[in-house]
């Protein structure tokens, strides 16, 4: 069988890329709303996307129309927008070959730069989402492969144990670098990183391997460790920009978005407000670092940066309904109430089936004196919000007394 690169080594493109494209791509028309045996509660986004999970080889079209749903309920679900990206990847011939091929193919796909997008949301929500996906999408095709040759050559279809050997030699025979990206689909995080090492003694660019030893070290709490590969990593990405090459999908603003939420996590705000400076200085439309930027205010009270980083980030991220929702969510927190009512009522109207702002709206409506408003809202979330979600018994409560108070 023809070797294949591996995928994730096949995100070349212009820094720039991405991110040009990042708030063209939407979810796409809605495809119908599966509702089989296996998800109890259809207001569950993590039920949605763990559904999407368990079909993704057997019905790639019915895995990505579970994906969609789950982003739309969770609009912050990470996986759900990698998930989307993988199944359909996986749902098309054309589109799964190019994406196995690689080079130059793989780089001017304007269906894959497409999808990549997804996968670039998805990284901006968490950018040390586990893209545990890769793997069952080249697996999946090794194993149609052989089947398809077998049968071509007039013989009997390969049973289940030679379809795992075949899967196993190849994969076996891979270098350390694809060997290094294999174990990490697979869960086994000190062996990646062993292999990625060896990889990199023979590597001339180092970017790619760099990056991903640093997600697994930040996916293992070691977060010094991961915080000196993405710096690593910068400082190629930079020496290759000044002899105008192209440089990994990763784009700076993305790593250095990584280095602050890591900082974030080690108890250093200060720091980690640096590095989201850095993320904007190479790209000012990279909306996550302004959020961020946003958060760490919110959490010192300093209502005027906050406000000020929130604004700028519903700017350019005007379309996307947890961005209203945590801006609508600051300006209560700072007692802005009519404020807050219009970005929260935005939120909602840019993705209906998003629960969680409705819960806030609801009360603020109350406290704003229209009944009728926050009634409507109260009802809104307790229709969309799973059965789990934690503000579902004190809405359920707030409902009740409103209703009396209003008779």
């Amino acid at each position: 069988m023809k070797r294949l690169r591996r995928p994730f080594i096949l995100l070349v493109a212009l820094s720039t890329l991405a991110t040009l494209e990042l708030n063209a791509q939407r979810l796409g028309p809605a495809p119908k709303r599966p509702k089989p045996a296996a998800i109890a509660d259809t207001n569950d986004a993590q039920a949605y996307h763990d559904y999407g999970l368990m079909i993704f080889e057997e019905d790639p079209n019915a895995s990505a129309a579970a994906f969609y749903w789950a982003a739309r309920i969770n609009p912050n679900l990470a996986g759900a927008l990698y998930g989307l990206r993988s199944a359909l990847i996986l749902s098309n011939k054309g589109t799964l070959a190019t994406f196995l091929a690689g080079g130059r193919r793989r780089i001017l796909s304007k269906e894959l730069r497409s999808l990549d997008s997804l996968y670039l949301r998805a990284l901006m929500i968490n950018p040390f989402l586990y893209t545990q996906l890769d793997r069952r999408i080249l697996t999946h095709h090794i194993r149609t492969t052989a089947i398809q040759s077998t049968r071509m050559k007039g013989g009997g279809e390969p049973n289940e144990r030679e379809l795992n050997f075949l899967i196993e030699s190849w994969l076996r025979d891979a270098g350390p670098e694809m060997r290094g990206w294999l174990a990490y689909s697979d869960g086994s995080f000190d062996r990646a990183l062993d292999l990625y090492g060896d990889a990199l003694k023979q590597a001339k660019f180092k970017v790619g391997l760099r990056i991903e030893r640093a997600r697994i070290m930040a996916m293992r709490g070691n977060i010094a460790d991961a915080i000196a590969e993405f710096y690593h990593s910068l400082e190629e990405m930079r020496r290759r920009d000044t002899r105008g090459l192209v440089v990994f999908y990763n784009s700076k603003a993305v790593l250095e978005h990584s280095i602050g939420t890591l900082l974030e996590q080690a108890g250093d705000p200060g720091a980690a407000r640096e590095a989201y400076g850095r993320a904007l200085h190479e790209d000012s439309s990279y909306y996550p670092a302004h959020l961020r930027l946003a958060l760490i205010a919110v959490d010192a009270k300093d209502s005027a940066t906050a406000i000020r980083e929130l604004e700028l980030t519903t700017q350019i991220a005007a379309d996307e309904p947890y961005v209203r929702f945590v801006h609508g969510f600051a300006l209560a927190k700072f007692g802005r109430y009519p404020d807050a009512i219009v970005q929260l009522t935005k939120a909602v109207e840019l993705e209906p089936f998003y629960a969680q702002p409705y819960a806030l709206l609801a009360q603020l409506l109350e406290q704003n004196g229209d009944g009728p408003g926050a009634l409507a809202a109260y009802n809104n979330f307790l229709t969309r919000a799973s059965m789990r979600d934690p503000d579902r018994p004190e809405m359920t409560k707030r409902l009740g007394s409103l209703k009396k108070s209003m008779r």
